[in-house]
């Protein structure tokens, strides 16, 4: 009884472990496509002057994750980007990233 018990706690364990292992590594993956994604866009808006919220849509989408939101707000590129996780309770994590010009002294 005991070493079910025992193997039981250890199962559970480790489960746990994977789960936050996953949102992790998740979290890292979001906080990257968001951020390659809003300097992408920005480049789109600031060179070609096209739309770069539909070029967010597409360097997200390659990137494995999903735009949730975009807002261009001048010259600067506001996005949200989700990436999918493997954990039953948390199915996606998101993650903003903006791109813009900065003004040198």
């Amino acid at each position: 009884m005991v070493g079910m018990g025992l193997v039981a706690a250890a199962a559970v364990l480790l489960a746990m472990a994977a789960s936050v292992g996953n949102l992790m590594v998740c979290q890292a993956r979001a906080r990257s496509a968001a951020d390659l994604t809003a300097l992408s866009s920005a480049a789109v808006l600031w060179h070609t002057q096209g739309d770069a919220c539909a070029a967010a849509g597409t360097i997200a989408d390659r990137h494995g994750g999903r735009l949730a939101s975009c807002r261009v707000d001048g010259e600067d590129v506001v996005v949200t980007v989700a990436i999918p996780t493997r954990v039953p309770f948390a199915g996606e994590v998101s993650e903003r990233a903006a791109a813009g010009p900065v003004e040198c002294e």
